[in-house]
């Protein structure tokens, strides 16, 4: 067989795939007849079977028949009876998709291939790495005269496309993630003002009160990256990593004249910017991203490590409340079991990494109520406080009543009372919808729409067990 024939009936089998039909239509459009690529398989097999064939022309037939075998759908049984009976393996891998393929006879034994699982295990594919996307099995019988006399050898063809499990390999590099930064931690050197760091402060606040500080930064999207020549503001990881670190200083700095004895510390809320290796938000919106996510996972985790290590200054209990956001929704999860055993054998942090995404906190006659505000309905918030079965309970014991939230990157409050007819949930208790403020730069989108203007700031709040709010501190950002 000349290789003009071959290279035609190639030809004609591309000319199938690029319009998903079948080999038999494309050979009656390009001029032939019907069965012109199955006479050609057959001589092209048979050929190669019996060594009459050379390598290149062979495989040059071979790998486009393939092709149209994997990407054609809809193949009839006699359509699929193709590929030679010598052996051929293939494990490509590029990025985070990878090909199978195994093709042989009946004469290639012990490691005989028929199934999918069989192609998964021969080929060692670990499972907990990747997943079947799409996969292809053929079988197809050939006549060999190799021994003089006429003998059927079954072979068989498996295929299969495989995708990485995002979320396994995600956690295996956390892992790493958290054994690199065991090894080579070391505490952030910022010292917290000696009144604090004593829990002594010269107050005029009487230091027989019950307090607690709550700090409060929400939406600090790290990870974001926005240009001042477009946004007129840059805003990186590392720009991020600064404002949160020095919110907090200043923020401890400001409660250093009221007694404290506990320290609550909701985190999360947007914390990250993307939630996977695809840079998308987690509904799949695309972010413009400063750093590779192991990248941004390792500084974000060990800036909350910082955090948390520099409140711990103040000799106090420390709870942490994970709020999960619409763009890091599960990353959030992931960073929780991560501060989680941190923090594991330490005796003053408490980490809250429960899976529901709203989370409460009672302090004496005070009931929090944390949200990311992108989901609830902000009228529905109330109700929600009074009914939801963690909070149930501990509405009636308490007297003071406040949610909240961030999403919107900006200060806004909703007081609900008996006052507002529209809004009456209870003739005695009212109920304070809070949206806090971000230390967020401004991106592409929300620069292109036009929402800007908001005061960059992070909030603390100072809690009375018994009289509830008593102090609100804030620490505003100039950005030139």
């Amino acid at each position: 067989m000349n290789r003009e024939r071959i290279e035609k009936a190639v030809d004609v089998i591309k000319y199938a795939i690029v319009n998903k039909i079948s080999v038999k239509e494309a050979s009656v459009k390009c001029g032939y007849a019907d069965t012109y690529v199955k006479n050609i398989k057959s001589i092209v097999y048979n050929k190669y079977e019996n060594d009459s064939l050379d390598d290149e022309l062979f495989t040059l037939f071979d790998e486009a028949y393939n092709d149209y075998l994997f990407n054609k759908e809809n193949i009839t049984t006699k359509e699929t009876q193709v590929p030679p009976s010598k052996k051929k393996t293939v494990f490509n891998v590029k990025d985070d998709e990878a090909e199978l393929e195994w093709v042989s006879g009946s004469n290639y034994s012990p490691n005989h291939i028929k199934t999918l699982d069989d192609l998964l295990k021969i080929m060692k594919v670990n499972m907990d790495v990747w997943r079947v996307k799409d996969y292809l099995i053929n079988k197809w019988d050939v006549t060999s005269w190799k021994s003089g006399e006429p003998e059927t050898i079954e072979n068989f063809q498996v295929k299969a496309k495989l995708e990485k499990n995002v979320n396994i390999v995600e956690t295996q590099d956390i892992a790493q993630i958290f054994k690199n930064l065991t090894e080579n931690y070391s505490p952030p050197t910022i010292i917290l003002p000696q009144k604090v760091k004593d829990n002594k402060p010269n107050s005029p606040v009487n230091n027989n009160e019950n307090n607690l500080l709550e700090i409060s930064i929400f939406d600090l999207h790290i990870g974001k990256l926005s240009w001042a020549g477009e946004t007129f503001e840059n805003y990186d990881v590392k720009i991020a990593k600064e404002r949160f670190l020095m919110s907090i200083q200043k923020l401890i700095d400001r409660a250093r004249g009221i007694n404290f004895s506990k320290i609550l510390f909701p985190i999360g809320n947007d914390f990250f910017n993307t939630d996977n290796i695809f840079n998308t938000t987690t509904k799949g919106t695309p972010q413009d991203e400063d750093l590779r996510w192991q990248k941004t996972f390792t500084v974000g985790t060990e800036l909350l490590v910082d955090a948390i290590t520099l409140l711990k200054q103040a000799n106090v209990p420390i709870d942490v409340l994970i709020i999960p956001g619409n763009h890091d929704f599960e990353r959030s999860f992931y960073m929780g079991r991560f501060l989680e055993a941190w923090f594991k054998n330490d005796e003053i942090v408490d980490i809250n990494n429960g899976a529901s995404p709203r989370k409460y906190y009672r302090f004496g006659n005070v009931l929090l109520g944390f949200t990311h505000g992108n989901e609830e309905k902000e009228a529905s918030l109330p109700m929600l406080m009074a009914n939801d079965v963690e909070s149930k309970p501990l509405w009636s014991e308490t007297k003071f009543h406040e949610w909240h939230l961030g999403h919107i990157h900006r200060k806004r409050n909703v007081k609900y009372t008996v006052l507002d007819r529209s809004r009456l949930l209870n003739e005695e208790l009212g109920v304070t919808v809070r949206y806090l403020s971000s230390l967020s730069g401004t991106e592409e989108w929300h620069h292109k729409k036009g929402f800007i203007g908001s005061t960059k700031a992070a909030d603390a709040f100072i809690w009375n067990d018994e009289f509830g709010l008593v102090a609100h501190l804030n620490t505003n950002l100039i950005i030139n």
